[in-house]
């Protein structure tokens, strides 16, 4: 698993949104967020970074979500402070305030 400055400096590197889904799972019995993110949506062979969030709450995206080519410049993870149950981060958008969500834990590869 990536730590978190692992994360980030993805994020930084990979801001074109390629895949974003959000799945129930039945078994754990909540929703999870798959975002899979590109540096280059107009080249089909350019590296992806897939992440996957589990039991996300308090998902927020903005009105902006709505173009048809969208961009999360400035994403970034951080350890949530309070640790409620099933919340261990926190992801948001630093500057444009287009997606915020919780989370209980994330796994994230490059392709």
């Amino acid at each position: 698993m990536l730590d978190l400055d692992e994360m980030n400096g993805n994020f930084f590197n990979f801001d074109h949104v390629d895949t974003f889904k959000i799945e129930y799972d039945h078994i754990m019995n909540c929703y999870n967020l798959v975002l899979i993110l590109s540096k280059d949506l107009h080249d089909p062979s350019a590296p992806k970074f897939n992440v996957c969030f589990n039991y996300i709450s308090d998902l927020s995206l903005n009105d902006s979500f709505r173009n048809n080519f969208q961009q999360f410049p400035t994403l970034i993870i951080e350890k949530h402070k309070n640790q409620w149950d099933n919340v261990n981060y926190e992801i948001r958008q630093v500057e444009d305030d287009n997606l915020s969500f919780k989370c209980k834990s994330f796994t994230a590869f490059l392709t």
